[in-house]
């Protein structure tokens, strides 16, 4: 593969698999774990840390907040999808937070 990254992911944590994961939605560098109609914020994680955003995610809907989870294995990838994608996921009107 000479036009896009290539990782192999691996880690020492007992991680859950998550929720709408597929090759399809990772071909697009980023997508919804947990989707929710007009987040007030969006969880993003880039690896692992995605499983600490869905623990975060369940407490912030239990006091009321609307969250989505976004899990974005690659950015660069993700910056080349159309705006449209990325504007639907990433809803300008949506405070924002990246775990890393």
């Amino acid at each position: 593969n000479d036009s896009r990254p290539t990782f192999l992911a691996f880690s020492r944590q007992a991680l859950p698999n998550l929720p709408n994961s597929s090759i399809e939605n990772t071909l697009k560098g980023a997508y919804a774990v947990i989707e929710c109609e007009d987040p007030e914020i969006i969880l993003i994680g880039t690896g692992s840390e995605v499983s600490v955003c869905l623990d975060a995610a369940k407490e912030l809907e239990s006091a009321g907040t609307k969250v989505r989870v976004v899990s974005m294995p690659s950015t660069e990838i993700f910056r080349g999808q159309p705006a449209s994608y990325k504007d639907a996921l990433l809803p300008k009107s949506a405070k924002k937070m990246s775990v890393e």
